[in-house]
């Protein structure tokens, strides 16, 4: 994990947004490889291991209050590529981070190397998907634990593209920057519709 990354992390916990601290054992370069992340508000630690930070818990689950949901996710015969995923997220000049959950992070390496000035974390990654100098990995069933209004664009691929995943891509979003959701069927709340397609819906946060 980007040690830079713990600014915009927020614990999962219920309670006011507050900063963060990392500890690190073990580095590598600006990476942090094995450490904690502690919450000075709730007292919670969360653990970095292997480079992955955990943010433990159970599950969000359900459909809450993450938007609208019109019909039941339609499944893209033809995922999405690095390329494609470039041009929705539509990412202008350097700068801040951009997070890709579920099945998208897939593409975070891919991404990385074609939009250099931005730093993309995952969360929730499918498997296989592991941290490099590139691309941090975060693990997360509660929700993003990221501050509000802190990331540059939203992706949430397949497994984080419904019912209260929608209401946290929107909550961390930046006012006027894209969200892409893997699920043609969603209408997330503060979202404005751009573009929608078998499997994908596109949006800008009003």
């Amino acid at each position: 994990m980007f040690i830079e990354l713990t600014e915009i992390l927020r614990c999962p916990n219920d309670h006011p947004e507050s900063y963060l601290v990392c500890v690190p054992v073990a580095m590598d370069g600006r990476r942090v490889v094995r450490g904690g992340i502690g919450c000075p508000v709730c007292g919670a630690e969360y653990p970095i291991i292997g480079g992955v930070a955990y943010f433990g818990g159970s599950g969000i689950g359900g459909r809450g209050a993450g938007g609208a949901h019109r019909r039941p996710p339609t499944p893209d015969p033809r995922p999405l590529d690095a390329d494609a995923l470039r041009a929705f997220i539509n990412l202008e000049g350097d700068g801040g981070y951009a997070v890709l959950a579920g099945r998208l992070a897939r593409l975070g390496e891919d991404l990385a190397a074609l939009v250099p000035g931005v730093r993309f974390f995952g969360v929730n990654p499918p498997p296989g998907v592991e941290p490099s100098e590139a691309f941090s990995v975060l693990h997360s069933p509660r929700g993003l634990p990221v501050k509000s209004a802190s990331v540059r664009a939203v992706a949430l691929g397949e497994g984080c593209a419904t019912g209260p995943w929608l209401a946290e891509g929107a909550r961390v979003l930046l006012r006027g920057l894209r969200f892409v959701a893997e699920n043609a069927g969603v209408a997330p709340d503060g979202i404005a519709e751009l573009a929608r397609g078998p499997g994908l819906f596109v949006g800008e946060k009003r």
